[in-house]
């Protein structure tokens, strides 16, 4: 029981996990009565070949920010995007869709790093999952995730893990971001600009699951353990460039995003992660 002299307030720093910094006032005096970090807490770490290097799975990202926006696309323009995969687009009221990702990799067990995905919302060929339970539950469901179509990242040690483990489509690029009190905004490389304005929306969870094809050709599905919680906003000040060419701006441009107007955006400046290796699944 606490004493009755003591009050609680959580550090601002951590407004979406309480438990992982608690402060105390006492008498005036304002200090640290207790930091609890339950989520990297006892991670079992395996060391995983990467060439002839080794990376420790699950990759930890310990502080970073990320911004998002999705799209809903043709379906026949994503279904001809997918058409080699061993997944297909998931028709949502008769479209696809799809989303681009941005992330500022502060503190990695991988070291800094920037990146940029480019996804669709995606289903096993032949499945049927439930739109109902992808809502209670997204992690849910093997037949669902999101088909990862571009990942470049700015570090040959985040491309070298990614290729080799999960088959992550990525290349190595020049990725500039701004993370400010009302915008957020990316560059990457000359290909596109992407900038959002500030959510003002409510805060949730947002899992990461993803599909891949790994290397050996099986399909990769990856459940990415998250900790933070995103605020999600209207499209208001959403802009997307394009600015030359390259793998990103292709996707871009068969998918028509760059000509679509975002329907929902999303930011958190408190994300953090568990990467793990991912489990292979019948293609």
């Amino acid at each position: 029981m606490h004493d009755a002299g003591v009050a609680f307030d959580v550090d601002s720093k951590y407004p979406a996990d309480p438990a992982r910094r608690i402060r105390f006032i006492h008498s005036g005096q304002r200090g640290i009565l207790r930091s609890v970090d339950t989520f990297f807490a006892n991670v079992a770490r395996t060391p995983t070949a990467v060439g002839s290097a080794s990376v420790e799975l699950p990759i930890l990202y310990r502080d970073a920010s990320q911004f998002g926006v999705f799209f809903t696309t043709d379906l026949a323009a994503a279904r001809e995007l997918l058409k080699d995969a061993p997944v297909e687009p998931w028709p949502i009221l008769g479209r696809a869709m799809a989303a681009i990702y941005v992330w500022e990799y502060r503190d990695t067990s991988v070291g800094p790093y920037h990146e940029l995905g480019i996804g669709v919302q995606a289903r096993r060929r032949g499945s049927r999952p439930s739109l109902v339970e992808l809502g209670r539950n997204m992690e849910a469901q093997d037949d669902q995730g999101i088909w990862v179509v571009n990942l470049p990242v700015t570090t040959q040690a985040a491309y070298d893990a990614g290729v080799a483990i999960w088959g992550y489509p990525k290349y190595v690029t020049t990725i500039t971001t701004r993370f400010e009190k009302d915008t957020a905004s990316c560059r990457l490389g000359d290909e596109l600009t992407l900038a959002i304005g500030r959510p003002s929306g409510p805060r949730t969870r947002l899992p990461i699951v993803t599909y891949t094809r790994h290397p050996q050709g099986d399909l990769v599905r990856t459940v990415i353990a998250t900790d933070h919680r995103v605020r999600w906003g209207s499209a208001a000040g959403a802009r997307l460039e394009l600015r030359g060419d390259g793998p990103s701006a292709q996707t871009v441009r068969r998918l028509g995003l760059h000509q679509r107007t975002p329907v929902l955006t999303f930011r958190t400046d408190s994300f953090r992660a568990k990467l793990p290796a991912g489990v292979t699944l019948p293609a």
